[in-house]
């Protein structure tokens, strides 16, 4: 069973919301700044305190969560420091602790180098996936980030979006987004929840999701312009593209259709 939600609200910000969280799939939770996504991720992990019913039944480091702004989260003076941590308090052995240190940082690509470092040294893409390095080096079960590509860059982001695929696909965890960013959304994820002022206004698989472009823009999120443009095909001619965010994929598409 996943995490499942029950006429869950919190103050006028979060409101009513019943959803279950598919065990091994990918869900992204969608809205504008300020549309309530950090709130209800904390909701999630206990942090506040919600009116209606959470049921987690993932405890301790079964389930770990990485931080918008992962210097929140940081304590130590180096990068090696960092990662120990979690493993010394799960007592991960002496002698395998150093590999698991350099393996958490070669799934992130983070090179070794940085290990003395201190975290707060590192650049904004940098905190980043070493704060899901830490996570990573203490296998959970289940993966909640917040805004994880905010401070990527674009070759981040595709590092970023094949350790999630490969994360769900050969470790089956269960993971949970929340971001705008939906070209990273249609990339990675399965099922959304899309949030307008804190109240449900959508959810679904990802076909789902291209067919809720008003939805979208009513929530005040921009719409990836190639989604428009499969949408706009549908609608004007009839003619289901493939979902796809690679300009030739498309073409060859868009080639087999008006042959």
């Amino acid at each position: 069973m996943g995490i499942k939600l029950s006429k869950v609200s919190y103050q006028d910000k979060i409101k009513d919301i019943s959803y279950e969280f598919e065990d091994g799939k990918i869900t992204s939770v969608i809205s504008s700044s300020g549309g309530g996504k950090t709130l209800f991720s904390y909701l999630l992990i206990g942090l506040l305190k919600a009116e209606g019913e959470i049921d987690n039944p993932y405890v301790g480091r079964e389930l770990s969560y990485v931080f918008q702004r992962p210097d929140e989260a940081f304590i130590f003076s180096s990068v090696r420091e960092e990662i120990a941590f979690g493993l010394k308090k799960y007592n991960y052995k002496l002698d395998v602790l150093d590999k698991r240190i350099e393996d958490a940082l070669s799934m992130v690509g983070l090179p070794k180098k940085v290990l003395d470092k201190s975290p707060f040294s590192l650049s904004s893409g940098e905190k980043e996936l070493l704060a899901l390095g830490v996570t990573l080096s203490l296998n959970p079960k289940v993966i909640i980030l917040d805004d994880p590509t905010v401070y990527l860059d674009n070759k981040n982001k595709m590092r970023l979006s094949k350790l999630l695929k490969k994360l769900k696909n050969n470790y089956h965890k269960t993971i949970i987004l929340f971001t705008d960013d939906l070209d990273f959304v249609f990339d990675v994820s399965d099922n959304f929840l899309l949030l307008k002022k804190g109240k449900v206004v959508s959810s679904g698989n990802k076909k789902d999701l291209l067919n809720s472009g008003s939805k979208i823009k009513n929530a005040g999120i921009e719409v990836p312009k190639i989604i428009d443009f499969i949408n706009n095909v549908k609608k004007k001619k009839n003619v289901d593209l493939e979902l796809t965010f690679d300009i030739k994929e498309l073409m060859k598409d868009i080639y087999r259709n008006v042959k």
